[in-house]
């Protein structure tokens, strides 16, 4: 027996063929229109962009001058030591700040060194000032450049006996014995003026010396570097969007894997259909089908034809008979199911797609089949 080669080819009618070539078109053009759109767009977003970068770094410097005394040789000491407030002549300090900018950058503002003495009220965890006296150590002083650098300082001598003196008179005549400080602070405004805008701020590096001890260490205190920006808002362009790119052309890419096949596509033949006719009963009733070399009805049985499938299940449930049919390679090729108990065979004729009508030859089958199946009736009713 020669085996049929079927072809696996994907098989669709013509109408739904055309439905579905119309709607993977339509996602295709609307997939690569709006990729190109993403891609030429031409929308503006608003950002923000640095015009012009200063920095200020203020400095402070100091010495501690010496009374004469049997115990340091020198006249001075240097910063960061201790120091005993019974030695003290007095204070040398000197602050700073430099500048640096754009060229072009207008730098204007003043500067001015200031003191404060406080006294601390005592028994607090968080200490806060009982009283305080302000005093101006220098007069304040102006700058101005258009330079990209620039350069400043103010020195002053602090007279630690002085102040230190008028702490104790602050103490006797208030009762109030607490802890003392001194703070002088170089205080600075500035602004920089650019065409695009302008910045403002201020600095006030300090210096704090401790008062009434007679032991004291002298803190610093803000001067570090500090930087800005000058910004400016400015239109530009929107980025392009590759997610979206990326994902409008995978969706093109695979509407197009599936339109090729579609388009390569058959409508479904007869033998199509009545391939897939024999499946379905082979999916039903596949446990009750006993398949056979050859065709094992002859003339000499009587044949009863039945409507359906189901019919014949019936039978075969009912006399406890197997449904035989011939065995083909191809499924298309199975024509009949047929039931043999004594000298009867119950017949299923499957219709033929290729058939347009009943023939002669169904009508004599029909007749046969009334004249047997009603003998058959009397029998097993």
């Amino acid at each position: 027996m020669k085996k049929k080669i079927i072809q696996k080819r994907l098989k669709i009618s013509k109408l739904h063929k055309r439905y579905f070539i119309i709607i993977l078109i339509i996602l295709i053009l609307t997939n690569i229109g709006l990729a190109l759109n993403e891609m030429m767009k031409k929308e503006t977003i608003e950002e923000t962009q640095v015009s012009a970068s200063f920095s200020n770094t203020p400095g402070i410097t100091y010495k501690v001058y010496l009374k004469e005394n049997d115990l340091f040789s020198d006249s001075f000491l240097p910063e960061g030591s201790g120091y005993f407030s019974a030695l003290i002549d007095h204070i040398e300090l000197s602050f700073n700040n430099q500048f640096q900018g754009d060229n072009g950058a207008e730098y204007e503002g003043n500067y001015s060194l200031l003191g404060e003495i406080t006294g601390w009220e005592g028994g607090t965890e968080t200490p806060s000032p009982a009283w305080t006296k302000q005093f101006v150590v220098s007069s304040k002083k102006s700058f101005h450049t258009t330079d990209s650098e620039l350069f400043f300082s103010q020195s002053a001598n602090i007279d630690y006996t002085h102040f230190n003196a008028f702490a104790v008179r602050v103490g006797e005549l208030t009762g109030y014995n607490t802890s003392y400080t001194m703070k002088v602070t170089m205080a600075i405004n500035y602004t920089v003026m650019t065409e695009d805008g302008k910045a403002e701020g201020s600095l006030q590096p300090s210096l704090t010396i401790p008062l009434d001890v007679k032991y004291f260490k002298i803190t610093k205190a803000g001067n570090e570097e500090i930087k800005n920006d000058i910004t400016k808002t400015v239109e530009v362009q929107a980025p392009v969007d590759y997610v979206k790119i990326i994902l409008f052309s995978t969706a093109t890419l695979f509407c197009l894997l599936l339109l090729i096949p579609l388009i390569s596509s058959v409508e479904p033949t007869l033998t199509d259909m009545q391939r897939r006719k024999i499946k379905k009963h082979f999916k039903a009733h596949g446990k009750r089908l006993v398949g056979v070399e050859k065709n094992l009805t002859d003339e000499a049985l009587s044949a009863c034809y039945v409507h359906s499938l189901e019919d014949i299940i019936k039978i075969s449930d009912e006399i406890e008979r197997p449904i035989f049919y011939v065995f083909q390679n191809d499924l298309a090729d199975i024509n009949e199911f047929f039931i043999i108990e004594s000298d009867k065979a119950y017949l299923y004729k499957i219709q033929d797609y290729h058939d347009t009508g009943k023939n002669k030859k169904d009508s004599e089958k029909s007749e046969l089949s009334t004249e047997s199946c009603d003998s058959t009736a009397a029998v097993t009713g």
